[in-house]
């Protein structure tokens, strides 16, 4: 496991930090994106580069005090809360505070860089014994109980509940997860405390995806198949879902009965749903909330100047992505996908939105270590801004303007940012040949559930998440036995089908990164989805906060190792 997670990190570790402020030691502006990540041999690197590598720091050594209250912001309450059924980042974010899975990531405590996705029990006692290269068997940790109050009143959480719950994510119609699960072949109960995986095929990737944040958070049957299903959070994690109101806040409360003692630390978690980054900026400089949601540049600056006195950690931005139908006329011909890369004038966009900071981005995030930046692919000409080349692409397509529809998001999911790129993207593309119809849709009422579920026409633009497995690539691109969870480009390609399943049984990490850069530059090539720029990003905190550190897998999963350190 150790050597197979370290590859998220760089090999060389630049002595500068990305922490600022008192700090000791996260996606389109809402996608989560957070690690601090560059060129390790360029210690001086400059803002509008790649930020240097976030490293682990000291562990706190001070004393935890329980008790009190914690409060964040975040750019929205989520619009359903059924893990099952969304693949939202909002309702994701929040999973961790009521729900568990077998494992969970280390990370979320200073001594833990953000980027490393190396995996701590939760559920399970420890890790699955593998007796072979299909086989994995966890023993559930004793004394593990759903929420107090029904409909599950403290029962006990038995394997039969892990089993239900990846078999609701793999069969459940409206499931949303399906192919994320892909790699299973058959799951085992033989006891209680005992769960047994056998997969299809063996599969590098599988222990980080049964302990990431989508697909696989435990929440039970009684609740599940209730009608409260979607407006309530009952698992087993450290906190108890409360109560919402509806487009402001969340509330919980301490789970006392949490099977992982000593945590939780706070007594109450209050979540405010703010989509106004001015307001989030007036928010946290007034100390109502302890910690805010990822600032941009501008914000940042502002926030600085008014809590000199707040913990920071600036981080790494991953780039958004516009994704088109390729399964239709005329994004179905590579070289109007080419066309349109090149019609993207990034770096003006970057000046306009993130003052300048930033690197283009492409499939795999420049801010990984085995991914090459965009000028050091053989296909870097697709990201530069070239209108007359662009144009003679179009015209060798047979086509000279192109009617089309971009569907994008609201303010309320990803901010003000994600949508200036949008406009400003769109009116530069006129200058190609582009007349483009702008579809701004409601986030909760029509964005998810139409257009992000593969249901539109032409052209939709969204944030990113920096993937904590490798195989993220096969939700992205696959067709195979369906259509992948975020295949919205409709991408059918034999070619990458077969490096995707070449990838996915390579536990050798050279070989495996060998068909990782293929599978780079195929998309290169073909430009299935067209990336906008990496950002840098930062998160504040109270001075008081303790034990807490963002991370780049979503930053509120450790909340519960977190406590204030009361004068």
């Amino acid at each position: 496991m150790e050597d197979r997670s370290n590859y998220w990190l760089r090999r060389k570790v630049s002595r500068r930090t990305t922490l600022r402020g008192a700090a000791v030691a996260g996606v389109g502006a809402g996608a989560l994106a957070l690690v601090g990540c560059g060129d390790d041999d360029n210690s001086s690197a400059t803002p509008k580069g790649l930020l240097p590598t976030a490293a682990p720091a000291v562990a706190t050594t001070k004393t935890p005090k329980p008790g009190g209250s914690f409060s964040f912001g975040m750019p929205n309450i989520p619009p359903t809360l059924d893990p099952y059924t969304v693949t939202s980042f909002q309702t994701a974010y929040l999973n961790g505070l009521s729900y568990s899975k077998l494992l969970r990531f280390k990370a979320g405590t200073p001594d833990v860089a953000p980027a490393d996705n190396t995996m701590e029990t939760d559920l399970a006692q420890a890790m699955p014994e593998q007796p072979d290269q299909l086989t994995f068997t966890f023993k559930i940790k004793p004394n593990v109980k759903f929420h107090s109050g029904a409909p599950t009143n403290g029962r006990a959480l038995t394997s039969e509940d892990v089993k239900y719950a990846l078999d609701r994510y793999l069969n459940f119609d409206k499931s949303v997860h399906k192919s994320g699960l892909s790699f299973i072949d058959k799951m085992e109960t033989p006891d209680a405390s005992t769960f047994k995986i056998t997969t299809k095929a063996p599969y590098a990737d599988a222990l980080f995806y049964l302990g990431g944040n989508l697909g696989v958070w435990v929440s039970p049957r009684e609740h599940a198949e209730s009608a409260d299903a979607t407006t309530k959070m009952v698992g087993s994690g450290p906190f108890i879902h409360a109560e919402t109101q509806t487009g402001v806040s969340m509330s919980f409360k301490k789970n006392p009965d949490y099977f992982d003692k000593p945590y939780p630390y706070f007594d109450d978690v209050k979540v405010f749903g703010v989509s106004d980054v001015a307001k989030q900026v007036a928010d946290f400089s007034a100390k109502s909330v302890d910690l805010t949601w990822l600032m941009l540049p501008d914000q940042r600056d502002q926030t600085k100047a008014n809590r000199p006195d707040a913990k920071s950690e600036e981080t790494q931005g991953i780039g958004g992505y516009i994704y088109l139908r390729t399964d239709k006329a005329p994004f179905n011909d590579p070289r109007v996908r080419q066309a349109l890369s090149m019609g993207i004038d990034r770096a003006a966009l970057r000046k306009a939105i993130t003052k300048g900071e930033g690197v283009p981005d492409q499939l795999y995030f420049v801010g990984y270590p085995f991914a090459r930046q965009v000028k050091d692919l053989p296909q870097a000409k697709y990201w530069d801004y070239n209108p007359a080349e662009a144009k003679k692409l179009l015209a060798a397509a047979g086509v000279t303007k192109i009617d089309t529809t971009w569907s994008h998001a609201d303010v309320t999911a990803y901010g003000q940012a994600y949508l200036d790129t949008a406009t400003l993207a769109q009116n530069q593309l006129k200058d190609i040949g582009f007349n483009i119809t702008d579809n701004n849709q409601p986030y909760t009422t029509q964005y998810l559930t139409t257009t992000y579920q593969g249901n539109y026409e032409g052209m939709g633009h969204s944030p990113r998440a920096i993937a904590y497995w490798l195989d993220y690539v096969t939700e992205r691109f696959t067709m195979k036995p369906k259509r992948g969870r975020i295949n919205l480009s409709y991408v059918n390609d034999t070619e990458l089908e077969t490096l995707m399943d070449k990838q996915r049984g390579q536990f050798k990490m050279e070989e495996r990164l060998q068909t990782i850069k293929q599978i780079e530059e195929r998309v290169a090539e073909q430009q299935y989805e067209i990336y906008f720029s990496t950002d840098t990003r930062t998160y504040f905190w109270n001075p008081d906060i303790t034990n807490y550190r963002p991370t780049a897998w979503f930053p509120y999963t450790h909340i519960m190792k977190t406590w204030r350190d009361k004068a």
